[in-house]
């Protein structure tokens, strides 16, 4: 989204003072237009709604954009997530089972 022309344009920043007790401080630059002089006609334009025939006909014009995916890339993508949910699933078991030998061998130690 474009930034507003009516703006204030700023020349420099500067720090006044030092540590704690320093100020940002803005100069405008000369000739800037600010928004209090900005025209009252340029914020009374409005945009005209869009009817419900035009906004139909637009979502069929950005749907015959979309593009699919063929059925082999389908295909690849699905049984490459369940690999990966087999091997991840597999992970976390053996990580299961460890700790489910360690924590009570852990524990046995401090009761010692």
């Amino acid at each position: 989204m474009p930034k507003s022309k009516n703006r204030r344009k700023v020349k420099n920043n500067r720090v006044a003072g030092t540590g704690a007790q320093a100020s940002l401080t803005t100069e405008p630059v000369e000739g800037a237009e600010s928004t209090r002089d900005a025209k009252p006609e340029a914020a009374a334009v409005k945009k005209k709604g869009v009817g419900p025939v035009e906004f139909f006909q637009q979502v069929r014009s950005e749907a015959m954009k979309i593009t699919w995916t063929s059925r082999g890339e389908t295909m690849v993508s699905t049984i490459m997530v369940l690999i990966m949910v087999a091997i991840m699933s597999l992970f976390f078991f053996a990580v299961d089972q460890l700790l489910r030998f360690v924590v009570p061998q852990i524990l046995a130690l401090s009761l010692v």
